[in-house]
């Protein structure tokens, strides 16, 4: 902490008390007094004190510099030598007028280069002030940037502690990336066999619907062509005739039939889970079909020969 600036009254006080003491006050005698200051600072205002009333009505001017008897006086008779000294001193005030008028215009010619001297002396002084206030903001700062930076080694030393922590996550998480992308890669290669497979299965069962498109075209013609027998031989046989419109049913039923093997075409291209089920079921209607066309077939026959002999015997 910085040393309070010595002001101008202090100065003044301590002026008035030396002089008080019998003595001139000078720079050197107020720097011992007051412990502190520069005497650039002292003799500006102890300047400004000699100008003032209270250094005229004390005749600081006419006062010696520091009152001391000389030692061979001072062994007897010290008040007769005091008074006798005082006599003295009178006697020579006038000789010391002119030699001090004489120094009083040496003194101003030099005053003005202690002037000068102190300008410059006031200036350095302040230029020291301002760098004592700025190193002390210094320590000042100093003081917190060190504060600052242990706080700051704290906090890194955490940050590495979590930097380690966020390493090891990131090492687990790569290798439970790296098994996840291989299970990733099974999946692919399943849906990928499962894709050609679907393929696979959708293209048979085309293959299988083209056929049993075929066959029903084929079953189709030839339900026309007993149709139109049995037309021809309804007026013959009224028994056929009967039977021949079971037949139709039954010929309806498996169109019915050959339609909902159509609808379920639809649904096992949505669920491939259900078409080898449903296939088998179109198969085996499919060939109860053949089997009741080869009957009706051989039935025909039957009717035919029939219909030969009838007209033979008559």
């Amino acid at each position: 902490m910085s040393t309070p600036r010595l002001t101008e009254e202090e100065v003044h006080a301590a002026c008035a008390d030396i002089a008080g003491q019998g003595e001139r006050p000078t720079a050197l005698t107020l720097l011992a007094k007051l412990g502190r200051g520069s005497l650039t600072t002292i003799t500006k205002y102890l300047n400004s004190w000699n100008a003032s009333e209270e250094a005229h009505s004390l005749k600081a001017d006419a006062l010696p510099t520091v009152v001391k008897l000389p030692e061979e006086l001072s062994k007897e008779g010290e008040d007769l030598v005091k008074k006798m000294w005082h006599v003295a001193k009178v006697l020579t005030d006038a000789e010391l007028e002119i030699q001090r008028e004489a120094l009083k215009q040496a003194e101003i010619t030099n005053q003005a280069k202690v002037e000068e001297a102190f300008k410059f002396s006031e200036a350095q002084a302040m230029k020291i002030e301002r760098l004592e206030d700025l190193i002390s903001e210094l320590k000042t700062r100093l003081t917190e940037e060190q504060s600052d930076h242990a706080g700051t080694v704290v906090l890194l030393n955490e940050a590495e502690k979590a930097n380690v922590g966020l390493h090891k996550d990131n090492d687990r998480l790569g290798y439970e990336l790296a098994g996840l992308k291989n299970q990733v890669a099974g999946i692919e290669e399943t849906n990928k066999e499962a894709i050609q497979e679907r393929q696979a299965l959708q293209k048979t069962h085309e293959m299988v619907i083209k056929q049993k498109d075929q066959e029903i075209r084929a079953l189709d013609v030839q339900v026309h062509t007993v149709q139109s027998t049995l037309d021809a031989a309804v007026s013959l046989q009224n028994e056929l005739k009967t039977e021949l419109k079971d037949k139709g049913v039954e010929l309806s039923k498996c169109l019915s039939e050959l339609e909902k093997m159509t609808i379920r075409h639809d649904a096992l291209i949505i669920d491939l889970s259900t078409t080898k089920t449903e296939m088998k079921i179109a198969v085996k209607v499919a060939s109860d079909a053949e089997r009741k066309v080869s009957n009706l077939e051989g039935q025909l026959e039957v009717y035919k020969k029939l219909d030969k002999g009838k007209v033979k015997s008559e």
